[in-house]
Order: C-alpha cells, then sequence, then structure tokens
C-alpha cells in the first residue's frame, strides 16, 4: 500500500471515449481544467456553464469537467468559451478518490458520488456518496490500498438535453 501524491495537477481527465464540446462561460467564473460544471441557472442564460456546487447532484443541469481553464468577467462575451469533456453514457474518466481514503478492490461496478478538494483545487470520487452519485467504478489504475489512488470511473447520467 502507497500513498499516491496529488496536487493541482491531479484533475479528473478523459481516459476512453470521452466526447468534447465548447460551451459559453457564465459571468464572474474562474475555472480551472478539470473543474465540474453545470448548466447555468440565470436568466436566460441555459447555454451557458458555470462552477458545480462543491457536492453536486445527478440532475440534468452537469455538464461535465471544463477541458481548458478561463476567468470571466462580469458581462461575458461570445469568446467567453471553453471545452468541456462531456459527462455522457460512454465518457469514462481517471479519478483519484477523496483525500485520505484507500482504494478498494470492492469499488469496481460500485456507484459513487463527486467531491470538491479545495486544498488542491481539484475534483475527487466520493466514497462516502452513495446517493447522489455521478461515476461507477470500472478499474483500479493504482494498487489495493492505496490511499489517493486512481480509478477508472464510467460516468452515469441521466438523459442530457446536448
Amino acid at each position: 500500500m502507497a500513498t499516491i501524491g496529488v496536487g493541482t495537477g491531479s484533475y479528473i481527465r478523459p481516459h476512453r471515449t470521452v466526447r468534447t464540446e465548447t460551451f459559453r462561460v457564465d459571468a464572474s467564473q474562474t475555472l480551472a481544467v478539470g473543474e465540474a460544471v453545470i448548466l447555468s441557472a440565470d436568466s436566460n442564460e441555459g447555454n451557458r456553464i458555470k462552477i458545480c456546487g462543491a457536492d453536486p447532484t445527478t440532475d440534468r443541469a452537469f455538464v461535465g469537467f471544463a477541458a481548458a481553464a478561463i476567468t470571466t468577467g462580469a458581462s461575458p462575451t461570445a469568446s467567453d468559451a471553453i471545452p468541456v469533456w462531456i459527462a455522457d453514457e460512454n465518457a469514462q474518466f481517471v479519478v483519484h478518490c477523496e483525500d485520505a481514503a484507500a482504494i478498494d478492490n470492492d469499488d469496481i461496478s460500485v456507484l459513487y458520488g463527486i467531491v470538491k478538494d479545495s486544498t488542491n483545487n481539484i475534483w475527487r470520487l466520493d466514497r462516502s456518496e452513495t446517493s447522489a452519485t455521478v461515476f461507477r467504478v470500472v478499474q483500479l489504475i493504482d494498487a489495493h490500498g492505496d490511499v489517493n489512488g486512481r480509478l477508472v470511473a464510467k460516468v452515469i447520467v441521466a438523459e442530457r438535453l446536448y
């Protein structure tokens, strides 16, 4: 068993069959690569994305993960757009488990949520979240028992609008 080091570069990243689309970004947003994003709920801005809450649910507003970084002003322009790795039924991502938790062979095929690691500004698989789920674990990348280990997870989603 090892402890896997994580940092700002340990963001959720595509693994297999991940589609990318460009979305306009809502006002006053600072998005890092790998940031979980949802559709904006601002009036008449449903075609824009914004940062997801720190403990998201699997509702139709969840879009995916930012594939580029951006900071927008109070009045975003048409050029305030970034590619997003779409969270659809075919997408698989590499993700670290939540801080100080060890991955387990029993994680395979289990549904888990995601949670924001504000220390490293990354999103992680939340093994304690089994009701507001986002991912189904497909395989372990690191060894059974590794703390902060990496897993391959398939997105589980309701039907999307895009």
